[in-house]
């Protein structure tokens, strides 16, 4: 029986040094009981920029306006100009540094509301374009659908650099970090205002 634990617990410490070395835009170091995480400051700006990006196009599309709603939509721009703060407040704290410690207070301050606004673009935008009726066909539909994806990649790649048990189902297939960026920049080429 002894085995078998050794077994399970060697297996979760393989799962969860694969899913910390997945996430090259951070590290994790403990020493006695302190922990310290340290984030990689261009990925957090690429993919926030990239998520702030898919989302001032996403609601210039009239289809997703209107499945959000006049209120909804008007709450997403306060949401993406907050987001927008929160990036140059990282942006700020962190200086030219290329890695930063997220226990600094002014990075978790700025890291914790780039999380806090992200999760209510996937809530308002992504879960709208993600839950769309599949009666709503054409082109464009599909690359929301398919760019809802790759941002809510980014989203869950960003939520996981501070917390290793956070990892989100994407909306479709998973895809990279780079080809979700890459999505969202075609998309934004293709469709932005």
């Amino acid at each position: 029986m002894n085995l078998f634990l050794s077994r399970r617990r060697a297996l979760r410490m393989g799962a969860g040094t694969l899913m910390a070395g997945a996430l090259a835009g951070c590290t994790l170091t403990r020493a006695g009981k302190i922990t310290t995480i340290t984030l990689n400051v261009a990925e957090v700006t690429d993919y926030g920029n990239a998520i702030v990006s898919f989302a001032n196009t996403a609601i210039s599309l009239s289809f997703v306006t209107a499945a959000m709603g006049p209120a909804n939509v008007a709450l997403a721009n306060t949401v993406i100009a907050a987001l927008r703060e929160a990036l140059d407040a990282f942006g700020t704290a962190a200086g030219s540094s290329t890695s930063v410690s997220y226990d600094t207070t002014s990075i978790r301050t700025a890291f914790d509301s780039i999380l806090s606004d992200i999760e209510q673009i996937n809530t308002l935008i992504i879960a709208v374009i993600a839950g769309m009726a599949s009666g709503l066909s054409g082109t464009v539909v599909s690359e929301a659908k398919t760019t809802a994806n790759a941002a809510s990649t980014l989203i869950s790649l960003l939520k996981a650099m501070v917390d290793m048990t956070a990892r989100r189902p994407a909306v479709g297939t998973a895809v990279s970090a780079q080809e979700a960026v890459g999505q969202i920049t075609v998309f934004v080429a293709r469709h932005g205002a």
